[in-house]
């Protein structure tokens, strides 16, 4: 598990804005939103089976990924130096794209374990709603925000393959 976090990591590391800053910016001002505005507010837990199910469909990606990398390496015989750039270039996609696939479905399943845990626990006290809400918002903004880098690089390698048969 500390391998498919390091690596994910370390492929998001140029995509701080949009995987970090932003889900803490808005998750922040979702928590201080329920402090002043609406204590009563209450991120739902409704998300469990959508969440699940895309984390399914995103486990098969991984192996359609690799699948191509693999065809495309095959194909790509020749020593040419277009050829060796494009299989590393695809190599380094598919490494990147598996170890964020990965990373996303750890996150799923730790916001669902959120879920299951954070309703359970009632204080009385009135700043745990919007700390809990905080913590659970921030989870699934990174997990929204990864799943965007993620389609966003396989476009971006599959606009390129297309132009470059």
């Amino acid at each position: 598990m500390r391998d498919i976090i390091k690596d994910a990591l370390y492929s998001l590391k140029d995509k701080w804005i949009a995987f970090y800053l932003i889900p803490l910016l808005l998750s922040i001002s979702l928590g201080l939103y329920t402090l002043k505005v609406n204590p009563d507010f209450i991120i739902t837990d409704d998300i469990i089976g959508p969440i699940g199910i895309f984390s399914a469909l995103m486990f098969s990606v991984i192996f359609i990924v690799v699948e191509h990398f693999l065809k495309r390496k095959s194909e790509r015989t020749s020593n040419k130096d277009e050829d060796v750039r494009y299989i590393e270039n695809y190599r380094e996609f598919a490494k990147n794209v598996v170890a964020m696939i990965a990373f996303s479905i750890f996150l799923a399943g730790w916001i669902i374990l959120l879920s299951l845990v954070l309703p359970k626990i009632s204080f009385e006290v009135m700043w745990f709603v919007p700390i809990k809400n905080t913590i659970y918002s921030f989870f699934l903004l990174q997990y929204v925000a990864l799943i965007i880098i993620v389609v966003k690089e396989m476009y971006a390698m599959l606009t390129d393959d297309i132009e470059s048969k």
